[in-house]
């Protein structure tokens, strides 16, 4: 089992059943949607959506 920090930034949102591993950053004013992943380490920008597992760009 690995235990970490994880920062989320001000305004920023994470959908139901959403996950986020140790050691990730979701910056200020972002989205990550429902069932989400977001994965170890990952720093995700301010102000942008994301989806899935593994995440990527929401268009």
């Amino acid at each position: 089992m690995s235990i970490d920090t994880v920062d989320l930034g001000a305004g920023a949102t994470l959908g139901p059943h959403g996950v986020v591993l140790p050691a990730a950053r979701i910056g200020a004013h972002t989205t990550v949607g429902p069932a989400s992943l977001v994965m170890r380490g990952e720093d995700v920008p301010e102000g942008t959506r994301w989806f899935g597992n593994p995440i990527s760009p929401w268009r």
